[in-house]
């Protein structure tokens, strides 16, 4: 694999229940089908519910692939959106 940086997958994240996690994103940031007030990263920017390829498949996996060669644990693979969180680990 080339060295670039990682842009969809973050973590492993540790959870209680999930054990290590590993987060990929594959919704660009605050793209969501809520606007919730509660949301830490503010209002939708892009509020819609359609479902569509929002990057590459083949550069998700690419990234996927990449941090799973690293020597970390990892229990699950977990699909979210940026609009959820922004945070990197």
């Amino acid at each position: 694999m080339q060295d670039r940086k990682i842009k969809h997958v973050f973590g492993p994240v540790p959870s209680r229940r999930l054990g290590y996690s590993l987060g990929i994103d594959v919704v660009p940031f605050k793209v969501c089908s809520f606007d919730c007030i509660y949301c830490q990263l503010g209002n939708t920017t892009n509020k819609t519910i359609l479902i569509k390829e929002y990057f590459p498949i083949d550069e998700i996996i690419s990234d996927v692939k990449s941090k799973l060669q690293e020597s970390i644990r990892i229990d699950y693979l977990t699909l979210s959106g940026s609009g959820e969180r922004k945070r990197q680990i």
